[in-house]
């Protein structure tokens, strides 16, 4: 075919591209029209449907014609031959022609060429003709689209149109020519279908209808039509009949219904088991089989689609053509789909719970749009503050227009047609709580994937997902306080695992704390205290009885014999809950400031308010020099019962007197744990690693001796974390240490090994690695206290029975991989409240509460 072309091109001694380019304006209108009406000829003897000899003098001539017009552009005006193109209106006949032969790609290739050389002219009489617009419309509709290439170049002509009508709205009429609708009479009965459909009109606006056809394609057809979509709805803002037409159109039908069938397509049991070259953090442990989710490329294109919604609801001026959007959005796909397919999803084996969760959690982590996220978490958690259903709106209906009104009669109609059970009886809420207590670990790992996607990119909907009640209205602590809560908190990490690096350990998690903490303070405190989506004017206090809580509590008391994957999502709830700052850290992380206990001597120091007392003890003398006082006991450093200790440092105690119930029973226990640490730091920064086997010891040797020499030297456990020290000068009174663990400052004496010394290097990694794979059983912590809201395993959360743990033996290896996570869980979060302090001004020098 290529060979026959360039015959005839050859033969006809028509001038190359390059020699069209030496001719002047008058020779090049001299070649356009002798090419044009060669076209005229052979559309006058061509047959339909042509044949090959037809098609190669056409695709000739349309090479010839698109190399005159691109010399053309690249000169200044004028352009002789595209003013020809407009009066002559040859497209037509170029359509005519390139239509004989629909499946020709080559030819409909130089089609498109041609049009989108006259689409980018912007010549007046080109593409606000009616005659252009037809001749277009018919060519994409007609045309055999076999191939990408010629897909993306009939999608790439619809594209530049409607950026021009974007940038000209002027030239709109010649593209889009409304027809008044007669909407149904709401007394005479209306099939469902054609009440829900809205108003089809292809021939109003054909360009909009080819648009929308293309929109669900993947790569660069799909993006040039869901652009040129997006440019022609911006365009309603300036156009009352483009607007009007929109709303009363199907086009918030066909987005509706399109994410929708998208979301259909989707697996519900998109998970497999993956071996291998699995994470050495997995792999270190006692899941040698783990469940990866597959999600391939539906998952890609349904998130491709709901970008583009969102792009539409960022992009649309027109508020009226937003709201039906956003309405079609909630009744189609939220109460239509997604909530039916959360409430008919199943935890059983290879049940669907995991999966349709898995889902929400992509949704929530790839979009960002207010209105949207508005409308998908008001709807699925059944928001007290989301005033009824958003299609309720009758008492706004005054100020809407006609077509706004008629839209929104025809969507709730359908609506109550199409009833379905309503998340104010069963709603998001329920489905997490099922979930934390499903034995099922790919329903666990999904359901706190997806607590920590709310919490962390939309947590200002915490209210409405946990158990919340107003704060005091002075919450801040005083500096000494934090300073003890801070010291108690590290030196659970470091009785954890003794590192001599905590330091830079404990700085990088600052530095990442105070990133997170910094993205939170976009969101604006306002003076009123309301928000459309959750507490603003001060933070949130967390119920200790909620029952996600008690969930998510007794995961954590089972963290030793969780699996790695479980105790990795679950450690980052509590990180995501602990960066939110609509929530206040009292009483679950941190203790309740009112539940400070000061020693008598420093809170009746004269010019200080007594809490106890609640009276002013100022002297006329002292009220000068009252300052020092003050300060004082701003750095005291309070106690408190044991009743008080908050829930969650509470439950890392048990754990922390678990692990030293294990380092007095395995005398090598410190040199296992940290040479459990430095392999697993090592392998995040090793580009190439090599699959262990479960419970597997590391096969360097010299981190192992690393870590032995690091136990033998004695080193200190850490530093001590007082942010705001006393100026120098000033004294603060000693307080007793508290039960939870001992100060940073103590350093660390305990003995080495024996074997340390006495056994070859071989011989040791082999006994190692014999003894990581045998069972340690995990034996119950027994507390001091127990603490408010936290139950023992015999008992039951709301009245159904906790569910059992996963494990009652696990290996040493699979324990050692958990303690390190331990380890760093507490460390960031103890670098998330260091942080918040400043960054949230939840610490002070005055202000004590009162009791």
């Amino acid at each position: 075919m290529d060979f026959w072309s360039r015959l005839i091109g050859g033969s006809r001694s028509t001038p190359s591209s390059k020699s069209l380019r030496t001719y002047d304006p008058v020779g090049r209108l001299a070649t356009f029209k002798r090419t044009c009406n060669s076209l005229l000829g052979i559309w006058r003897t061509a047959g339909s449907p042509a044949d090959e000899t037809t098609i190669l003098q056409v695709r000739s001539c349309l090479e010839r014609l698109n190399a005159v017009l691109g010399d053309e552009s690249r000169g200044p005006a004028p352009h002789p031959c595209l003013l020809y193109a407009s009066t002559s209106q040859i497209y037509m006949t170029v359509t005519k022609l390139a239509l004989t032969a629909p499946q020709d790609e080559a030819l409909i290739c130089a089609a498109a060429v041609f049009f989108n050389n006259l689409i980018d002219a912007e010549v007046d009489g080109i593409v606000d003709s009616r005659n252009f617009s037809r001749a277009l419309v018919d060519l994409i509709r007609r045309a055999a689209i076999t191939g990408e290439e010629i897909e993306i170049r009939l999608v790439e002509l619809l594209f530049g149109v409607a950026n021009n009508i974007r940038l000209q709205p002027i030239i709109l009429p010649a593209w889009f020519h409304p027809k008044e609708i007669e909407f149904p009479d709401k007394r005479q009965p209306v099939a469902e279908e054609k009440q829900f459909a809205g108003a089809t009109r292809k021939d109003d606006f054909p360009l909009f209808y080819l648009l929308v056809d293309f929109v669900h394609h993947e790569g660069r057809p799909g993006d040039f039509a869901r652009t040129g979509l997006l440019y022609i709805i911006e365009t309603a803002s300036r156009s009352r009949e483009l607007e009007k037409w929109l709303i009363e159109s199907d086009l918030a039908t066909l987005m509706a219904t399109g994410l929708g069938a998208l979301y259909s397509q989707l697996n519900r049991n998109p998970t497999e088991s993956a071996t291998g070259n699995i994470p050495s953090i997995i792999a270190l442990s006692d899941e040698a089989r783990v469940e990866m989710a597959v999600l391939g490329s539906d998952m890609d294109s349904f998130l491709s689609y709901l970008l583009f919604w969102q792009d539409t609801v960022d992009h649309c001026r027109s508020v009226e053509v937003n709201d039906t959007l956003l309405d079609h959005f909630e009744v189609i796909f939220l109460q239509q789909l997604l909530y039916p397919s959360l409430l008919e999803s199943s935890d059983v084996e290879g049940g669907s719970t995991s999966a349709v969760l898995t889902y929400l959690c992509r949704i929530l982590e790839a979009i960002d749009q207010p209105e949207l996220i508005h409308r998908i978490l008001h709807f699925l958690l059944a928001s007290p503050t989301a005033g009824g259903e958003t299609i309720e709106i009758i008492s706004l209906k005054e100020h809407m227009s006609l077509s706004r009104r008629k839209s929104l009669d025809i969507l709730a109609a359908f609506a109550v047609e199409a009833a379905k059970p309503s998340p104010s009886l069963f709603n998001l809420v329920d489905l997490i709580l099922m979930s934390v207590r499903s034995p099922n670990q790919e329903t666990l790992v999904a359901t706190l994937r997806l607590v920590t996607v709310i919490l962390r990119r939309h947590h200002s909907f915490v209210g409405s997902l946990i158990k919340t009640k107003a704060s005091p209205q002075d919450c801040r602590r005083m500096v000494g306080a934090l300073n003890v809560e801070l010291r108690q908190l590290l030196s659970l990490a470091t009785s954890i695992v003794d590192d001599s690096a905590v330091d830079e350990s404990f700085d990088n998690y600052l530095k990442d704390a105070t990133s997170i903490l910094e993205s939170r303070l976009l969101i604006n405190l306002s003076l009123d205290g309301n928000c459309v989506d959750g507490p603003v004017k001060k933070p949130l206090s967390i119920q200790t009885d909620d029952s996600i809580l008690k969930g998510l509590l007794h995961h954590l008391d089972n963290f030793f014999t969780n699996g790695v994957v479980v105790n990795l999502a679950l450690t980052e709830v509590f990180a995501s809950l602990a960066s939110s700052n609509l929530v206040s850290l009292d009483g679950w992380l941190l203790v309740e400031p009112s539940n400070y206990e000061y020693p008598t001597a420093t809170i009746l120091s004269p010019g200080i308010m007594s809490p106890e007392v609640g009276v002013e003890t100022t002297c006329p003398q002292t009220a000068a020099s009252g300052v020092l006082p003050m300060i004082r006991l701003a750095y005291a450093e309070p106690m408190w019962p044991d009743q008080n200790i908050p829930l969650v440092p509470a439950i890392l105690r048990k754990l922390a007197q678990q692990v030293e119930r294990w380092r007095r029973e395995i005398t090598d226990f410190d040199v296992l744990v940290v040479a459990r640490r430095e392999l697993l730091h090592e392998d995040r920064t090793r580009p190439e690693r090599v699959s262990r086997q479960a419970s597997e010891p590391p096969t360097n040797p010299s981190s192992l001796d690393r870590s032995a020499q690091r136990v033998e030297s004695g080193s200190p456990r850490g530093r001590s974390i007082r942010p705001y020290d006393v100026p120098d000068g000033s004294t603060v009174l000693s307080v007793p240490r508290s039960a939870i663990g001992s100060p940073l400052r103590e350093p660390l004496t305990r003995t080495t090994p024996s074997w340390t010394a006495s056994k070859p290097r071989t011989e040791m990694t082999e006994d190692i690695r014999r003894r990581l794979a045998l069972p340690l059983p995990v034996s119950e912590p027994v507390a001091e206290t127990t603490p408010p809201g936290v139950e023992a395993e015999t008992t039951t959360v709301d009245g159904e029975s906790e569910p059992n743990k996963a494990h009652s033996v696990v290996t040493l290896g699979h324990v050692l991989t958990n303690v390190v996570i331990l380890h760093e869980f507490i460390l960031e979060l103890t670098a998330m409240v260091y942080a918040r302090a400043s960054l949230f001004q939840e610490v002070g020098y005055t202000g004590l509460p009162t009791t």
